[in-house]
C-alpha cells in the first residue's frame, strides 16, 4: 500500500467519475496502484451517506470496496457505543473490517483490540486510526479463531460481526452459516471474556437466535430512518436466567431516537387482543424495529390503542397518542375495497403514498390498477379490518411525532 499526494490528487480529480469506466481507461506514469485508487473512488461513492466522517476526511482509505459495503454505518456504530457506554474497559473486535465499530468503541473503552486476518485491512486500519488520532486501538493481523485459541489475555467483552456472504457472494442469514460461526465459538469466547457483543442480520429470527445463543441478556433491534439495519445481542455469562429485554430503536440523524422496550415473555403472556371492527380518528403504524421484534400486542397495551386485525399490525384510537414510536396519521376517510373504490380513489387522490398491510394485492399492483401516482400529502393504507373486511384508509400524516 503506497500512499502519496499523487494518489489523493487522483482520487479527488476523478471522485465523480464512473469507476467501471475508469478501470477501462489507460493512465501513464502513475506512482501508485491504479486499481487501489479506483477502489477508493468507488468506496467513497458508496459510503457518502452511510459514513459521512470517513467521506469528509479525504486522507482516510478503504482496503476494498467490499469493506465499505459491509461496514457498520456511523449512526449505528455511534449508537452501539452510546448504549455500551463505559461498561467495558477492554473490547476485542474479532472481525475488524474497515474498523468503524472499533473506532467508536475506542471513544469510551480504555483499550480496543482490532483483529483482522487480511494484512491489507490491518495496514489500512493502522493508517486510518492514526489519521483519526485513536491511539488506544491495537492492531492484530490474525484469523479470529487462531487468535482466540492462542490468546492468554482476558477481555471485558468480545465484539463480533460475522461475515454474511459466502464465497459466491450470496447473502447468508443463519448464524451457523456465517463466518466465524458464533454458535460454535461462544463457549470458547466466554472463557476469555464475560460478555459477547454480537451484530447480526436483521433477517434472522430473534427467538431462534436466543435459543441458539447462551446467556442472552439484551437484544437491540436497530433501524435507521425506519429501515431495519441490524440486530445487536448482548450475551453475558453472569446472566443465568431472567427477563431478556428487547430494545426497539429507530435512529434518525435529525431527531431523537424512538425507543420501545418489551420482553418476549410479556408479549406471549398478553391475552389475545380483541380487534375492533371500525377505524377510529387516528391510525398508528409501529416503526420497523417494533414490527421486526414482534411486539404486536405489547405496543397496543403500552399506548392504549386498538389493533385492527391480528395480522394487520395497524392500530387505531379516538385519542391522540403523541409519543407513539412510529408514524401517526389522522384518518380522513374509509372506503371498502372494490373496483369502484379504486376509480374513486384516483378521482379524489391522483397522487398518494400507498402502504399495504395484510392485503391480497401489493402496493405496486394497487398503483397500477388505480393509476395513482406516488407522492403527496395523502397516505392510503390498504388493509384488513376485523373480522375479514378489506378496506382503504385515507389519511394525512401528523408531522413531528
Amino acid at each position: 500500500m503506497e500512499i502519496s499526494d499523487n494518489l489523493f490528487d487522483f482520487i479527488e480529480k476523478y471522485s465523480q467519475e464512473n469507476p467501471i469506466k475508469l478501470r477501462l481507461k489507460r493512465f501513464e506514469n502513475l506512482n501508485f496502484d491504479l486499481s487501489f485508487a479506483i477502489d477508493q473512488i468507488e468506496s467513497r461513492q458508496k459510503i457518502k451517506n452511510k459514513l459521512p466522517l470517513w467521506n469528509q476526511n479525504k486522507k482516510l482509505l478503504f482496503p476494498s470496496v467490499l469493506s465499505a459495503e459491509q461496514a457498520s454505518s456511523e449512526i449505528t456504530a455511534k449508537y452501539k457505543q452510546d448504549i455500551i457506554g463505559s461498561r467495558y474497559k477492554s473490547i476485542c473486535d474479532l472481525t475488524g473490517g474497515l474498523g468503524v465499530d472499533s473506532y467508536y468503541f475506542a471513544a469510551s473503552a480504555e483499550k480496543v483490540t482490532y483483529v483482522e486476518r487480511y494484512p491489507l485491512y490491518c495496514n489500512v486500519a493502522k493508517y486510518n486510526f492514526s489519521i483519526l488520532q485513536k491511539n488506544n486501538i491495537q492492531i492484530v493481523c490474525s484469523d479470529s479463531l487462531k487468535f482466540i485459541l492462542g490468546c492468554n489475555i482476558k477481555f471485558d467483552a468480545f465484539y463480533i460481526d460475522p461475515a454474511r456472504r459466502n464465497s459466491e457472494n450470496k447473502r447468508l442469514y443463519d448464524l451457523r452459516d456465517c463466518e466465524p460461526n458464533i454458535i460454535e465459538l461462544q463457549d470458547i469466547l466466554l472463557e476469555k471474556a464475560p460478555v459477547i457483543l454480537l451484530k447480526a442480520s436483521p433477517m434472522i429470527d430473534i427467538s431462534r437466535a436466543i435459543q441458539d445463543l447462551k446467556f442472552v441478556k439484551e437484544v437491540y433491534v436497530i433501524s435507521v430512518k425506519n429501515e431495519c439495519k441490524e440486530l445487536f445481542f448482548v450475551i453475558n455469562n453472569h446472566f443465568i436466567e431472567g427477563e431478556i429485554s428487547i430494545n426497539c430503536v429507530n435512529l434518525n440523524p435529525v431527531k431523537q431516537p424512538d425507543n420501545y422496550i418489551f420482553t418476549l415473555k410479556d408479549e406471549k403472556n398478553i391475552s389475545l387482543l380483541q380487534p375492533i371492527t371500525s377505524v377510529r380518528s387516528y391510525l398508528y403504524e409501529p416503526n420497523s424495529s417494533i414490527l421486526k421484534a414482534g411486539a404486536f400486542k405489547s405496543v397496543a397495551i403500552s399506548f392504549s390503542i386498538s389493533k385492527m386485525h391480528k395480522n394487520s399490525h395497524l392500530y387505531t384510537s379516538d385519542k391522540f397518542v403523541a409519543n407513539f414510536p412510529g408514524r401517526v396519521f389522522i384518518v380522513k376517510e374509509i372506503m371498502p375495497f372494490s373496483g369502484k373504490a379504486l376509480k374513486k380513489l384516483f378521482a379524489q387522490y391522483p397522487s398518494a403514498n400507498i402502504t399495504v398491510r395484510n392485503f391480497p394485492m401489493t402496493a405496486e399492483e394497487l398503483r397500477r390498477k388505480s393509476k395513482i401516482k406516488d407522492g403527496g400529502n395523502i397516505y392510503i393504507f390498504a388493509t384488513t379490518l376485523c373480522p375479514d373486511k378489506k378496506i382503504f384508509i385515507i389519511c394525512e400524516k401528523i408531522i413531528n411525532v
